[in-house]
């Protein structure tokens, strides 16, 4: 396609008739000048331009359009004479480029065409390379091509290798330094291998996979479909591995960058470890500063992810919104590792969905136990081990929607804050007691601010309290003066509780069981039964975790069998404060007229209200934190 000589496409003063001489750019040879954009149809070089008169001026155009097909220069009447007019860049046929340096567009930084040509190494131009439903596809010549394209991008210190979309067979590859393959899309681009041992090694750092799907088909005893040793900075990028024994296994390394990981089917999906690895040459490292970030994990019979200490630290690393789904194994198992970040993880339909452990090696204790687990933003729906130091393990702003929650000689307090916990979550194990739960009344930062005026006391803060809710509520006070220079300070606690709903009953045929979950047939309601006054047929269920309402005359039965019909519906109880209060702080800067702050109670809050003196304005702040039973 040609270039538009645009100069003399309209009127020019001064031009009129002018001889127009097309040049390439910086000699005396004249362009070949063309009248179509194909430059097929030849024009006249030089152009005499037409001429135009107005207000006494003349003025000059092309009479028809021009096209060049090379950089160029005008010369007007033998003496004025432009630039170089440079053209776009369409092809390079018959060019040498080797040269070139190109800068994108915002950046002040050229790079040499060469290297980003050369850096996309595509595999088809490497051999022979064909699918799986090609009747000559062969898995060692496919994997011969691939070595080949990826020794390319080595030489030149890293690249990218860029398979097609299809189904191809391999057997074994090595990625060395910043060499990245590249398919079309995971899902799109499936690389295929039956080898019993490890089928793609990261050899070098920055190494990695993105935009395809690695399978291993069959599960193949002791088959690995990524292996990386003591490799840093490691790479994926939309990829799925499936159907390896272990999908992904990692002795040690740091700075990994996983973005939109996908593993499915395996008997360990990932195995990331701090391990000296001295059975296969004791070059392996600590596992740390890794990332995470997007993806599934699903469909693993043993482990979905292993993240443990073996002789080396496994710590300071994030697996943040990655889903784990359908594991009949544990699908999240943690031994030994420290400073574990879980964010915006859901586990759902696993057989374990958590499992937390100290390592086995009583020599390295100061090293392989549990320390800073945090999982936040979560959703979790299935059965939770927890044993061993767990210190500084923190659950928060998550919903616990099902499963048995088992503590087993736990060493710290379990700290669960802001979460949401449902009827159907059960405690047990001999430590179930450190399972503490802590709600901040608004948040990371709690609190409230507002005025008030003279001595009516006005609500600054109030919690509702769930039916069965025992809370400890500690809050600040500032209270000041507007129109006085006067001011009072507290720090305040107290308890309250709200007693559990109470639910009637008639024609009970079997007793009911504190401690079960109760069921109402037609509403569907759920709620953990806590007390039972039983008059024989007749009585009423005291009942706290409630979810739903109750209908009257509706078939309410428990899980351990009790069965009878609900007599009217539930019976909602006030909170009410606890005798226990502690004032550990209260100044005042006059005694007499201090403003006043106290708890009270109405239906199901527990609020704090403060009172001014008489005629007065006054401004407070309040910070609360509630830790809840």
């Amino acid at each position: 396609m040609g270039t538009r000589v645009e100069y003399f496409d309209i009127w020019q003063a001064g031009y009129g008739g002018a001889s127009v001489a097309i040049y390439a750019a910086g000699t005396s040879t004249l362009l070949s000048v063309y009248s179509n954009e194909a430059l097929t149809t030849a024009a006249a070089n030089p152009q005499t331009l037409q001429t135009m008169s107005q207000g006494g001026r003349n003025f000059g155009k092309f009479a028809n359009p021009v096209y060049v097909g090379a950089s160029y220069e005008l010369s007007i009447n033998g003496t004025d004479r432009t630039g170089v007019i440079y053209v776009p860049l369409t092809t390079l046929d018959d060019e040498d480029a080797s040269s070139a340096q190109v800068t994108a567009a915002g950046s002040a930084t050229p790079h040499y065409l060469y290297d980003i040509v050369a850096r996309n190494i595509d595999v088809m131009d490497s051999g022979v390379f064909l699918p799986t439903n090609s009747p000559s596809a062969s898995a060692s010549t496919n994997n011969a091509t691939i070595v080949a394209a990826i020794g390319k991008a080595s030489a030149l210190g890293g690249g990218v290798v860029r398979a097609p979309a299809g189904t191809y067979a391999y057997t074994s590859l090595s990625l060395p330094a910043n060499v990245l393959l590249r398919g079309q899309g995971r899902g799109v681009t499936t690389l295929q291998s039956q080898t019993a041992g490890k089928t793609i090694t990261f050899s070098g750092a920055a190494a990695g996979l993105a935009e395809l799907t690695l399978d291993g088909v069959s599960k193949l005893a002791d088959s690995i479909g990524v292996f990386s040793k003591a490799k840093n900075e490691t790479r994926f990028r939309n990829v799925m591995l499936k159907r390896f024994e272990t999908c992904l296994s990692a002795q040690g390394g740091r700075r990994a960058d996983w973005v939109d990981l996908y593993i499915d089917n395996a008997i360990t999906g990932a195995s990331l470890k701090g391990d000296h690895a001295a059975s296969s040459g004791a070059d392996g490292e600590e596992f740390r500063y890794n990332k995470w970030a997007g993806g599934l994990v699903t469909n693993c019979t043993t482990a979905g992810v292993h993240l443990g200490f073996v002789d080396r630290q496994c710590w300071h690393n994030a697996i943040n919104d990655v889903g784990f789904e359908n594991n009949t194994g544990t699908a999240m198992k943690i031994t030994g590792a420290r400073w574990t970040d879980l964010g915006g993880c859901w586990w759902t339909g696993n057989t374990t969905d958590l499992e937390v452990e100290d390592g086995s090696d009583t020599t390295l204790v100061a090293q392989n136990s549990v320390v800073g687990l945090h999982i936040s933003d979560f959703i979790i729906s299935g059965a939770i081990s927890l044993t061993g130091k767990c210190q500084d393990v923190i659950f928060e702003r998550g919903e616990f929607a099902s499963g048995t929650y088992t503590l087993s000689t736990v060493g710290n307090t379990i700290l669960v804050k802001d979460c949401t916990e449902s009827s159907t979550v059960t405690l047990a194990g001999n430590d179930a007691t450190q399972w503490m739960r802590e709600r901040s009344c608004l948040g990371d930062a709690p609190g409230s601010t507002g005025v008030t005026t003279d001595n009516v006391a006005t609500e600054a803060w109030s919690y509702d309290l769930a039916p069965g809710e025992r809370v400890i509520v500690e809050a600040k006070i500032i209270a000041n003066g507007r129109n006085r220079d006067m001011y009072a300070t507290y720090h305040i606690e107290r308890a309250a509780h709200r007693p559990g709903s109470t639910l009637a009953y008639d024609n009970q045929t079997v007793n009911f069981t504190k401690g079960s979950i109760l069921t109402g047939y037609t509403s569907g309601a759920t709620a953990r039964i806590i007390g039972d006054t039983d008059g024989g047929a007749t009585g009423t269920l005291v009942l706290r975790d409630i979810s739903g309402e109750f209908v009257d005359d509706e078939t309410i039965t428990d899980a351990a069998g009790g069965t009878a019909l609900a007599n009217g519906v539930m019976a909602h109880q006030n909170a009410a404060l606890l005798d226990s209060a502690l004032v550990s702080l209260k100044t005042a800067s006059e005694t007499n007229s201090a403003y006043a702050t106290t708890f009270d109670v109405t239906a199901a809050k527990v609020r704090i209200m403060v009172t001014g003196d008489t005629a007065e304005t006054v401004e407070w702040t309040v910070s609360a934190i509630v830790t809840s039973g």
